[in-house]
């Protein structure tokens, strides 16, 4: 079968799995003006990934599991079907297959021109690909550290894509590149779903939630505009790379950034399931004067299965969506407890769907948490003074959506009291910060503090305006713990709260995004005088400087998904293709021709021995179990001590791996590649580069065979000396 034929049967697969969830996503979003089905595709890729992990447990990781998961949500659908008929108006059903077409192929011509698996972490990513789709069991076979596994890694995003392809024999390295237009298809579907529900079927603003949440950068993308291209100035990295580091010794990701750089990691892999929670808890929230929180236990089944998906998916997510599920319950339940003032159910129903919700999202994936050993953090520790984000870099990346949050909570102020009150705290908020040592502080509170007090006053009528108050209070508490405490794995000195910053921010990126386009849907839907406070904002000048400023800022944080993706493709400068091997093509055509044999002969997940070095990695070292997911006795070695390897083994496996291609007495080599298990010792130009290969030993029939001979050899040792 065709590579083609292969990536249209996946393209329909989706299509289909998308089609068989419609019922199940309007079972869980029947309060959403779409009916969930901006949920529909995420949903199903969710629950047949979910579906075949766990009966791996009974009849192994394969195609037939994987159909037979694709037959339950078959089943469940056409039985939900059958009870509830329900199935969404046309018009719902093609805008939103439009919006998700129109993503995917943008973005999939964007990879065809950025194809290659190499540099940064594409290697990580696409190792941890391919051991997911190679292997028969769970957890996966860790492909850089023979006889390990992924137990410290959460890899359910790597399932997640890696099911669809399994089903339709896609290539992985074409599969890879699929998986990125994918996810930002899914992902900017699911925001343009969570503004059109918050909107009640805004069209236009569903498609504004979506731009703001995934199109547009920070105000650093102007900067450095102006910075290479106006003043000419001599910069040490790439336009695009600037924008994620604006916050000295951390990272800052955004999602246009994530999915223009390219690396497959496991954040970029959750974004569409965090949204799916999301747009589920909207559902909860917008459930007034219902008896029961779920419509169902169907339903309550879907919301647990996927917000218990988070957390092996990125564990990073699992707390705040866990903490914002939380509220989401509690508001439901204060809301009955106003229409029914009976407040022993209230309580009592409180506390036994919180501990419902907290069993059932993790129960279902008991067999992960068993396995899940991670070895890379220690605790917490706490933030020092001088690490601590300034104001400036803030609002460099947050200006835009903070300008529209607080225009649209300060107007929700209906009295000159409040405003007083508000005033005070800004001030306090600034005493604070300043004696605190902690700037954010100026910012962050009140902002913290005036939408929860929204949040607390919309609760009788959770509306819209309520939910986008609980996302800005969430992001700020979010943004504040940031610069309190952090998570403390090996990453030390004045990077040690880089992974922490990375991984949060991604949430305020989120909650923002949504936030801000939501202002801006209030204030435009509603005069300034009928917004709340009658005198504040009022007027045609300030009308005019206020929107003077909103378009100033939207053109600024426009500039970086513009320039960087023609900047990317130019300096990229790559033949256009899906698949992300075809650099080898002129680096080595050797690995290529040897890689691709591989992939197609080697079943299982057999041993390989290749060159490793112990550089820190990012280089071409490991591209043979990065492109096949076999395991390598040692991979970038920088990483596995991440990871909690210890360092001495680390180190020792590289001296082993040396010393099985540098020695002259056969005895040792095949000791040693007993010692890792090694079935496979594969000889390209980059381990004839690295070492002295005393090829003699290997020309022993009676221990090896040469199964692939070219300007690559792989040898494959026999059965009869293996011990």
């Amino acid at each position: 079968m065709s590579d083609y034929l292969q990536v249209i049967l996946w393209f329909f697969l989706i299509e289909l799995l998308g089609l068989l969830s419609i019922p199940l996503a309007e079972n869980a979003g029947n309060r959403l003006a779409d009916g969930g089905i901006s949920a529909a595709k995420t949903l199903g890729i969710l629950l047949v990934a979910y579906f075949s992990w766990i009966f791996s447990y009974i009849w192994g990781f394969n195609r037939v599991t994987i159909l037979i998961s694709v037959l339950v949500l078959c089943l469940l659908s056409i039985g939900l079907y059958r009870k509830k008929r329900i199935f969404p108006e046309r018009k719902i059903l093609l805008v939103n297959e439009l919006v998700f077409l129109t993503a995917f192929f943008f973005f999939l011509i964007i990879r065809v021109h950025l194809p290659e698996i190499y540099m940064h972490e594409k290697f990580m990513d696409s190792a941890f690909l391919n051991a997911v789709i190679r292997t028969s069991s769970f957890p996966p076979a860790d492909p850089w550290f023979a006889g390990g596994s992924l137990d410290f890694y959460y890899y359910f995003g790597y399932l997640s894509v890696g099911v669809p392809g399994v089903l339709c024999a896609v290539k992985p390295s074409i599969l890879f590149n699929l998986a990125v237009a994918l996810t930002f298809a899914l992902s900017f579907n699911l925001f343009f779903g969570i503004g059109y529900n918050l909107t009640h079927g805004k069209i236009r603003y569903g498609l504004l939630t979506a731009g703001f949440g995934m199109l547009l950068g920070n105000l650093q993308g102007l900067f450095e505009f102006v910075s290479m291209y106006v003043l000419k100035e001599q910069v040490s990295s790439m336009y695009y790379w600037s924008s994620s580091r604006v916050i000295p010794f951390t990272i800052n990701e955004f999602p246009y950034f994530t999915f223009i750089h390219g690396d497959l990691h496991s954040h970029m892999l959750a974004i569409p399931f965090q949204l799916l929670v999301l747009g589920f808890l909207l559902n909860i929230y917008f459930r007034k004067n219902e008896h029961s929180i779920f419509e169902n236990s169907l339903s309550f089944f879907t919301f647990s299965i996927a917000l218990g998906f988070l957390f092996p998916s990125n564990s990073w997510d699992f707390p705040v969506y866990f903490g914002l599920t939380l509220f989401v319950i509690f508001a439901f339940y204060y809301g009955h407890y106003i229409q029914k003032k009976n407040t022993s159910y209230s309580i009592s129903g409180f506390f036994s769907t919180f501990i419902l919700v907290s069993v059932f999202s993790f129960l279902p994936y008991l067999p992960f948490y068993l396995s899940f050993s991670p070895q890379a953090a220690e605790g917490f520790d706490f933030v020092l003074p001088e690490s601590r984000t300034t104001i400036d870099k803030f609002l460099i990346l947050f200006g835009l959506f903070l300008f529209l949050a607080f225009s649209f909570l300060v107007i929700r102020l209906d009295s000159g009291r409040k405003i007083g009150f508000f005033i005070l705290l800004i001030g306090g908020s600034i005493l604070l910060s300043m004696a605190w040592a902690i700037p954010l502080l100026a910012v962050l509170l009140p902002l913290l503090t005036l939408s929860l007090f929204i949040f607390l006053k919309d609760l009788p009528e959770r509306s819209a305006t309520g939910f986008v108050s609980l996302l800005i209070a969430t992001a700020a508490f979010l943004g504040l713990l940031c610069e309190v405490v952090f998570l403390d794995d090996p990453i030390s000195g004045e990077f040690a709260r880089m992974n922490t910053v990375f991984k949060f921010y991604i949430h305020l990126w989120i909650f923002l995004a949504i936030a801000a386009s939501y202002s801006y849907y209030a204030l435009r839907s509603f005069s300034w005088g009928e917004s709340g406070n009658r005198g504040l904002l009022k007027g045609a000048y300030v009308k005019r400087t206020w929107a003077a400023v909103l378009v100033l800022l939207v053109i600024s944080c426009s500039f970086f998904p513009v320039v960087s993706t023609c900047t990317r493709i130019k300096e990229m400068n790559a033949e256009p293709s899906l698949d992300g091997m075809e650099y080898m093509k002129e680096l080595d055509m050797g690995d290529y021709n040897a890689i691709n044999w591989m992939q197609e002969n080697i079943t299982g997940s057999p041993v390989i021995l290749e060159a490793a070095a112990d550089d820190g990695g990012y280089g071409y070292t490991s591209r043979v179990s990065a492109n096949t997911g076999l395991p390598t006795v040692i991979g970038w070695a920088r990483h596995e001590r991440f990871w909690g390897r210890d360092h001495r083994e680390v180190k020792q496996r590289i001296k082993d791996v040396r010393s099985i291609y540098s020695t002259g007495n056969e005895k040792k080599a095949l000791e040693l590649m007993d010692k890792y298990n090694v079935s496979y010792v594969y000889i390209g130009n980059l381990e004839r580069q690295t070492y002295s290969v005393k090829l003699d030993k290997f020309e022993d029939e009676t221990c090896f065979e040469p199964v692939y001979m070219g300007t690559v050899t792989i040898y494959k040792l026999k059965e009869i000396c293996k011990r």
